[in-house]
């Protein structure tokens, strides 16, 4: 083997040790946070492996009971699901009439697409707000459902776009000459074939919506309120309970890293190899 490969390797799994080094720290500095009395978290001296004589679930059994958690995170789930699903469905619909369709004003809509994508959401609080107020649908589920579900749609639009573009027109029109149907070809083909980018996009969505602090601040106040706003009242005026707050984050991105753990292979695979050059 060449001296400059070994060398090559070397460093991709040096890059590779740091990575995995930064990413997985502050996951296991939340997890030992929270697995420590308060006392202990502000010590001078960290813990960084703590003996089983200091560890205690007391923060999580606190947070469990006092503060509403479990309602919390079944809140963002029920609210954060369906609404990936509108924006995945909706986005893949413009996608794919934007790729495989010509027709007047489609470069505008393109256009007018990017132009969606970079205003900032919060333009929109205030209508929204105004709107919603009169129809008493703030602080209710079906309104954060529409927001997340139609605030995504122009951005994974253009996502979806790279990937409708490489699908082979040869199959669709295939597909057309032996008399399947439009919602035919988009279901047995297109879909099947996309699969794996589609998991991913669903994925990406799922996150960016369930992270997110403005519509859920501006919108929901007890009966809608998600996970991430509701860390935000652990601490109080003259105390931050650092291990409560650890436990807290730790349950919220819980089923973040279930979701990534499970479906990892559709995630690197939608959105690195999906191919069809």
């Amino acid at each position: 083997m060449k001296k400059g490969r070994v060398w090559e390797r070397g460093l991709k799994l040096l890059g590779f040790v740091a990575i995995t080094i930064l990413t997985l720290f502050p996951l296991y500095w939340m997890i030992n946070v929270s697995l420590l009395p308060e006392k202990e978290v502000i010590r001078s001296v960290p813990h960084l492996f703590p003996s089983p004589a200091v560890i205690t679930i007391k923060s999580y059994g606190e947070i469990l009971t006092k503060h509403e958690v479990p309602r919390y995170l079944f809140n963002s789930i029920a609210i954060v699901l369906p609404a990936s699903a509108i924006t995945l469905f909706s986005s893949f619909a413009v996608a794919y009439a934007l790729a495989k369709y010509r027709f007047r004003l489609r470069n505008f809509t393109q256009y007018f697409i990017i132009w969606l994508v970079t205003l900032p959401w919060v333009i929109y609080v205030l209508p929204i707000f105004i709107m919603a107020s009169p129809l008493g649908l703030l602080d209710s589920h079906i309104l954060m459902i529409l927001l997340y579900g139609f605030s995504g749609i122009p951005l994974f639009s253009w996502f979806a776009l790279p990937y409708l573009h490489s699908f082979p027109n040869e199959l669709v029109d295939a597909s057309r000459l032996d008399g399947c149907s439009e919602w035919g070809i988009v279901l047995r083909i297109v879909i099947p074939a996309l699969k794996n980018a589609l998991i991913a996009l669903f994925i990406l969505r799922f996150v960016w919506a369930y992270n997110d602090l403005l519509y859920s601040l501006s919108f929901t106040f007890h009966r809608a309120k998600m996970i991430m706003p509701a860390l935000l009242e652990f601490p109080g005026y003259l105390d931050i309970p650092f291990a409560k707050m650890a436990a807290g984050g730790f349950l919220a991105v819980l089923p973040i890293l279930i979701i990534v753990i499970v479906f990892q292979k559709y995630v690197v695979s939608g959105l690195v190899g999906q191919t069809f050059k």
